[in-house]
């Protein structure tokens, strides 16, 4: 139900966009569904090891491709709603063309593929990394292996690696903008398209051919850097943009910066999908494209969506526990300006900088300052919002 009243909604929208031309409702099918996709891709680690019984599941005597293959059917599952809201959403476009409406059917199709098997696979071997880097012989090893004096935070690998491969099939996908409308494609579309799935049924294929050694141990170990327990803590000092913002914090210098440390060590997809965000405004700022409002709609609208994630985030273990924090001696204003400084100082570096110079670039501006001023509110509310619940 959830998957049809979404596809309806981005077929209201396409329709919309229709009425100036097939193209505009092509580019606005295309932000929404990139979009939608980008929330699937994030939402993979949620299904696999991410989970509130990933400690238990781990403790009990599952086989390992059991475990596997039970979060990989909750992927498949989720890629399969998002892929059918698509679907739904390119409707309109049959009207004008059926060959159109297959061709927006076939990229739906890839992103399912990649929602479904390809992030699973990225964020499976992500996770083996996180087990590896529990492991000093293993480390040893695989340092090895590679030459490598010091190997990258394996935690951060949770993150940063499905968030490339997400990159990656977005990337793939938005060099077919001009195909999707019939025109010639910056690469062949057949070819884009067939690397994308291609690559998604190997990349699953070879993570279940070792799932039932690893996702036991997958398991455990990220259920044990969730909790801060029996695993080595890979947390890393403030930078410099955050020493600075703490500094202007009074009291609420100390809790900022252990957000600032939490955050970025359980939630680095923050920083990733926030670079993505930040390159596509700057490109559509540059650019400066015929028909931007799907992008910058597409583009503001998420990004409001996961600030206000973040917010709540924030208030929520593991970055707070509100039992301990009520015992030390910092008041709930403190903590609560703390917590406001962190979003806005993510809104400001990733979104609002860019954003505004994405839309000064454009011949007609002001619907689009007015929804980047409207965004910029809805995150700054749900920040205060959730401070004062949880006081």
């Amino acid at each position: 139900m959830v998957a049809v009243l979404a596809g309806a909604a981005i077929a209201g929208w396409v329709a919309w966009r229709g009425e100036v031309s097939v193209t505009a409702a092509s580019h606005a099918w295309l932000a929404a569904v990139v979009v939608a996709f980008a929330i699937a891709f994030l939402r993979v680690p949620f299904h696999l090891y991410w989970r509130h019984d990933a400690s238990i599941l781990a403790q009990l005597p599952i086989e390992g491709g059991a475990l596997f293959d039970a979060a990989l059917l909750r992927c498949l599952h989720a890629a399969k709603a998002t892929t059918l809201a698509a679907l739904i959403g390119a409707v309109p476009i049959a009207i004008h063309s059926g060959e159109l409406y297959a061709r927006h059917a076939s990229v739906a199709l890839a992103l399912g593929a990649g929602a479904a098997l390809f992030l699973p696979a990225v964020a499976t071997w992500a996770a083996t990394l996180v087990a590896v880097g529990q492991d000093q012989a293993r480390t040893a090893q695989l340092k090895a292996m590679t030459g490598a004096a010091e190997l990258p935070p394996s935690s951060a690998m949770l993150g940063a690696l499905p968030g490339l491969a997400g990159t990656f099939v977005i990337v793939g996908v938005l060099l077919l903008t001009r195909w999707l409308t019939g025109g010639e494609p910056v690469l062949p579309a057949v070819a884009v398209l067939g690397v994308l799935v291609g690559v998604s049924v190997l990349s699953i294929a070879a993570a279940r051919s070792s799932a039932p050694r690893r996702m036991g141990a997958i398991l455990r170990d990220v259920s044990a850097l969730d909790r801060q327990r029996l695993a080595h803590l890979e947390i890393r000092p403030p930078t410099g943009i955050e020493r600075g913002i703490a500094k202007l914090l009074g009291e609420g210098a100390l809790p900022y910066a252990k957000d600032a440390r939490l955050v970025r060590r359980r939630y680095p997809m923050a920083f990733a999908l926030g670079a993505l965000m930040f390159l596509v405004l700057v490109i559509v700022g540059g650019s400066q494209p015929d028909d931007p409002g799907p992008w910058l709609t597409g583009t503001l609208v998420a990004s409001a969506a996961y600030g206000v994630v973040l917010a709540r985030r924030l208030q929520n273990k593991p970055i707070e526990l509100a039992r301990l924090t009520s015992t030390l001696p910092i008041s709930e204003a403190a903590i609560a300006r703390a917590k406001l400084a962190w979003v806005l100082g993510w809104w400001t570096i990733f979104i609002a900088a860019p954003g505004v110079f994405a839309v000064a670039r454009q011949v007609d501006g002001v619907p689009y300052f007015a929804l980047l001023g409207g965004a910029t509110v809805v995150v700054i509310a749900a920040a205060i919002g959730f401070s004062r619940a949880r006081t």
